[in-house]
């Protein structure tokens, strides 16, 4: 089957979009939709046939964000230059929208059952794993980039393990933190942004 592929740039406009990228996936009536927006909260949201929605939503850490934004600007310009294809009939159809700023808005379709242009499957792959993480995690993490960690405080790392916040060190536009993990004596040295990217939620003292 020949594949079709549908760019479209559309003319750059205020409002702007609130998005980053997102991709949308349809097949026979279901949809599948995951979007991480420039303020770095992504949302996954699943519609099937009789059941209800289902959205998860997150912020993501500043590194994920980070590897998101330069994916999708890496992307950008070579699917801007994938030529149009002819129309077939398909049963699925992916849509891939991305917006980084300063850009105009891209939009790229291709039937599910198609070989993806390698910039949409790079980026494709980056949403897999969020996609994965959202379901993992249940859109349980916390917004933590506004928090300052201060002796006392309590979080949940991404691997499960409990922290104490022991000491905190200034050092320069940083804090050096000192954890005791879990209820044990074991203590463990990190800088408090590190601790805001692996932090899932605070807990009580």
């Amino acid at each position: 089957m020949i594949a079709s592929f549908l760019i479209a740039l559309t003319a750059a406009a205020p409002p702007a979009p609130t998005y980053l990228v997102e991709r949308i996936v349809t097949i026979e009536g279901s949809v599948r939709r995951t979007s991480v927006f420039r303020n770095g909260v992504a949302v996954f949201v699943v519609q099937k046939k009789g059941e209800a929605k289902r959205v998860l939503r997150q912020p993501l850490t500043e590194v994920e964000l980070s590897v998101l934004v330069q994916v999708v600007e890496e992307g950008y310009g070579d699917l801007a230059r994938v030529e149009s294809g002819g129309q077939a009939p398909v049963e699925g159809r992916v849509e891939m929208r991305l917006a980084p700023v300063g850009r105009a808005p891209l939009t790229v379709e291709y039937p599910v059952s198609a070989v993806p242009p390698f910039a949409a499957a790079r980026i494709s792959q980056a949403l897999d794993g969020l996609e994965a993480n959202l379901v993992q995690l249940g859109g349980t993490r916390e917004d933590l980039r506004a928090w300052w960690p201060k002796v006392g405080d309590r979080a949940v790392l991404d691997d499960g393990r409990t922290v104490l916040v022991l000491e905190a060190i200034p050092d320069g536009d940083r804090t050096i933190l000192r954890l005791q993990i879990g209820d044990g004596p074991a203590s463990v040295f990190m800088s408090d942004e590190d601790l805001r990217n692996k932090a899932l939620r605070r807990v009580g003292k």
